[in-house]
């Protein structure tokens, strides 16, 4: 039940979920309807969680199978936990904590030697995925394109698994205040958030993702929480089949 006294309330909890893309894209696209409705403080505190969440996803889309430090999981939730402070009130704990579990889920999996690195609608299929698992299949193909303002964007992909990896070469962070975003554009349909990068690694894979046979991989530059849809200049994109 909405509380009276927190207009958007039931918004702000479903901003968690739609952070880690654990929604289904109707329940999606009616978030973002009622987002675009919703008054300024509810919508502040709404991308205040989504860039939360998704920073702590994001610093995890550098990781592979490398054991973490035994301090990581308690880390990751703390920032969680202070990034949200004062945004959901104790009656509706129960679903912040739920989230944050599902996060938790994440760095565990991480320790057990799984870079679980990216999630996509509930829909999309097993999350554990490492960079070595898609560079170790038969299929895996190569495709590099520039990058608008200068550097390499690399995909290599396996059809076979349906993922992707995504690796920059020579490319700058995003401008002060911003980040990349990377999005998975099917053919004919809306862009779906893949990730939100704040920084990008000097060397390695940045992320790794599952993807649609008819997915077109772009990345614009967007405010630093991200935005629900594409809305800055595209800097690269390639089709992945």
């Amino acid at each position: 039940m909405t509380d009276p006294e927190r207009p958007g309330a039931d918004l702000l909890d479903l901003a968690y979920p739609y952070a880690m893309d654990a929604v289904a894209e109707l329940e999606r696209r009616t978030i973002e309807h009622r987002l675009r409705d919703a008054d300024q403080d509810t919508a502040n505190a709404f991308a205040a969680i989504v860039s939360g969440v998704r920073e702590t996803l994001a610093a995890l889309t550098v990781l592979d199978a490398t054991a973490p430090p035994a301090t990581l999981e308690t880390t990751l939730l703390r920032a969680l936990d202070e990034a949200t402070r004062g945004t959901v009130k104790s009656r509706n704990r129960f679903e912040r904590v739920r989230w944050l579990a599902a996060a938790a889920a994440v760095v565990v999996a991480i320790g057990a030697g799984v870079g679980v690195v990216v999630y996509r609608s509930a829909d999309s299929g097993p999350t554990g995925l490492t960079a070595q698992m898609v560079l170790e299949q038969p299929d895996v193909m190569v495709k590099s394109v520039p990058v608008a303002g200068g550097g390499t964007l690399t995909v290599r992909t396996s059809a076979r698994i349906s993922a992707a990896t995504v690796s920059f070469e020579s490319v700058s962070a995003p401008p002060s205040n911003h980040s990349y975003q990377v999005w998975l554009i099917p053919l004919g349909g809306a862009a779906r958030s893949a990730a939100v990068m704040t920084e990008v690694p000097a060397s390695g894979p940045a992320m790794v993702t599952r993807f649609d046979a008819v997915d077109t991989l772009a990345i614009t530059v967007e405010p630093v929480s991200g935005s629900p849809t594409p809305t800055g200049s595209v800097i690269a994109s390639v089709n992945l089949t």
